[in-house]
């Protein structure tokens, strides 16, 4: 049985491959009620297809994960992460699986039900085939099959569950809801544009914790001379959430310094290799987990924190591997603080800040106290992206220069710690 669906699912493609759209108006509704039928059925084929590899373990005997196979199949990751959560799915919601099998849903729409009778599983501790993931599952069908989006399936999921949440009757032995780690979840995925998008669903003390810092962190900070916090509440709270990251990532470092770079990032360079040159870039650096990044983000990578830089040939064989950038620890680190006390542009606190090379690292800046001074993450991007430099002053201190669109006169400015309120200028 299963052949001869193989079968008439390549009939298709070949069919669709050699179709020319009509010309008039009737037959072209025609074929798109057609062409989203055959789709959505596909989706519903890959997601068999899928459980079976597998329940089979077919994946594993040839050397791949069922995400990998998929994936060296032509499905992008967020396809593969949907057609392995339909695969396992459709086994236990026979309702979604026939939906799915006559083409009346999408995959996009399936998935969603999905999510939402397993939320709703979860949430109520109801075991598969019982009558509350039954009728989640119809509800949610019905709402998938009268056109309400995703967003809105999942609402509704989330509004089931908290409807049916189970009676506590033993305080001591039951866990609430809003206390059960067992239940949190984070979710991330990667955009067209590249930028990173997620959502999470934690306890309520990991909530808290998660508030307190972020509140604490994004409070309207005013500028030296009183302005106003430019930022909005937005802004303010995605600036502190990559501070809160930034900290989390570092450890006690050389002698118990709060603050030292332990991020480890492997940045792929596709370069070619000459033995008269060496080895030269021959394309965008990647990381690993986002892709392709800038030159300018690559440098404000390097500036704190441990870069691993691996060089590849066409063939994505390495042909080199750097020694990791050398960052600022240690004695060197705390002299820094010591002279700085927060970031020099800001005046975040200096558990919160890198250390800037101000003359780049790989252009021959040294790892030197004459050469870094603390830039928070916001300030840190400010100068590798939007205009701002860091110049060294004669008395030894970093002073700011604004770029034109902020100053047009583009005059040098004290470190924050040594700024005052004065109307007169400062004396370098």
């Amino acid at each position: 049985m299963f052949e001869k669906v193989v079968e008439a699912a390549d009939r298709l493609a070949d069919a669709v491959r050699e179709c020319e759209p009509p010309a008039d108006d009737d037959a072209l509704l025609a074929g798109l009620r057609a062409a989203v039928a055959a789709r959505n059925a596909a989706d519903g084929l890959l997601a068999r297809v899928t459980g079976e590899i597998e329940c089979h373990g077919t994946a594993k005997r040839v050397g791949m994960s069922v995400r990998e196979l998929l994936r060296r199949h032509g499905c992008v990751p967020a396809v593969a992460s949907r057609a392995i959560r339909l695969g396992r799915a459709v086994a236990h919601l026979p309702a979604l699986a026939r939906h799915l099998r006559d083409g009346s849903m999408s995959g996009e729409y399936a998935d969603a039900v999905a999510r939402g009778v397993r939320h709703v599983r979860t949430r109520t501790r109801s075991p598969l085939g019982s009558e509350l993931a039954t009728e989640t599952e119809t509800v949610l069908i019905g709402h998938a099959l009268a056109g309400r989006s995703p967003v809105e399936i999942d609402d509704r999921a989330r509004a089931i569950a908290l409807q049916r949440q189970p009676e506590v009757h033993d305080e001591e032995a039951a866990t609430p809801i809003a206390e059960d780690t067992a239940l949190n979840e984070v979710s991330w995925a990667q955009r067209d544009d590249g930028r990173l998008a997620g959502s999470f669903d934690l306890d309520v003390v990991a909530g808290e914790r998660l508030i307190s810092c972020i509140d604490t962190a994004s409070r309207p900070r005013p500028l030296p001379d009183g302005t106003p916090d430019p930022r909005s509440a937005n802004q303010r709270r995605a600036d502190a959430f990559v501070q809160v990251v930034e900290a989390a990532s570092r450890a006690l470092g050389v002698d118990g310094l709060v603050g030292s770079a332990k991020t480890e990032i492997l940045l792929t360079v596709p370069a070619t290799h000459d033995e008269c040159c060496g080895v030269t870039p021959a394309g965008p650096a990647h990381l690993q987990w986002m892709g392709s990044v800038s030159d300018e983000a690559v440098s404000l990578l390097s500036c704190d924190a441990s870069v691993t830089r691996i060089a590849v040939d066409v063939d994505a064989a390495p042909i080199d591997i750097s020694p990791k950038a050398r960052l600022f620890t240690g004695r060197t680190r705390k002299a820094i603080v010591a002279r700085d006390q927060s970031c020099v542009m800001c005046g975040n606190p200096a558990s919160w800040t890198d250390v800037h090379h101000i003359l780049p690292f790989s252009q021959g800046g040294a790892t030197t106290c004459d050469n870094g001074c603390l830039l928070c993450r916001t300030c840190h991007v400010a100068v590798h992206q939007h205009g701002w430099e860091i110049v060294m002053g004669p008395d030894r201190h970093p002073w700011i220069r604004p770029p034109a669109t902020v100053d047009p006169r583009r005059e040098l400015q004290p470190a924050y710690s040594r700024r005052t309120l004065r109307l007169d200028t400062m004396a370098a």
